[in-house]
């Protein structure tokens, strides 16, 4: 017994966003409550905090929100030559001009499914980074709305979806677990 596979291009399933940094000279948009992320907030599966914050005021002038459940990922920066980071969102955050979010639009299709889909097509996504004027790594959004993802039938997502979400609970309970361990060993 096997699914039905189509292959549809991202930009059919997703919408895309840029993000923004409002300006640093400015205090009031810094310092408030809203995690601003940057390529190097973009760790893990998840994000939720940053070492930078803006307020309302800075998100207003120039930065932009990425709802809880979102997809984050780095478009532009010289991570992308180690890896390509993809997070979601675990809570509404703010991010920089460097990252894309990615939001379903397709009825059936969740940010999560998106995500593991995603996660699969990292090779293909590596291939398509180009090198900036600067020797920084680049994702075209052209050629990434155009790259192919594999979109199953329904409950076949939804088998997906279940199997993954096992897996990477699993995964975050080894790292709070090794994280506990580290500060023991550290006393």
């Amino acid at each position: 017994m096997g699914c039905e596979v189509k292959w549809i291009p991202l930009g059919d399933l997703a919408t895309f966003e840029s993000g923004g940094t409002p300006s640093k000279k400015t205090q009031i948009y810094w310092n408030g409550n809203i995690p601003w992320i940057s390529a190097k907030t973009l760790v893990g599966d998840a994000v939720s905090t940053s070492d930078l914050c803006i307020t309302t005021e800075g998100l207003k002038a120039g930065s932009r929100l990425a709802r809880k459940g979102s997809l984050l990922l780095l478009t532009r920066g010289s991570g992308l030559f180690k890896r390509i980071p993809l997070v979601i969102a675990a809570r509404d955050v703010a991010y920089n001009q460097d990252i894309k979010c990615l939001v379903s639009k397709q009825a059936g299709i969740s940010n999560r499914y998106l995500f593991f889909a995603l996660r699969s097509l990292e090779p293909d996504i590596t291939a398509m980074l180009e090198t900036t004027g600067i020797g920084a790594g680049k994702l075209s959004t052209d050629r990434l709305k155009a790259l192919r993802v594999p979109v199953l039938d329904s409950e076949s997502r939804s088998k997906v979806e279940e199997f993954f979400e096992v897996i990477f609970q699993k995964i975050a309970i080894n790292a709070k677990l090794n994280g506990y361990l580290a500060e023991r060993d550290q006393s």
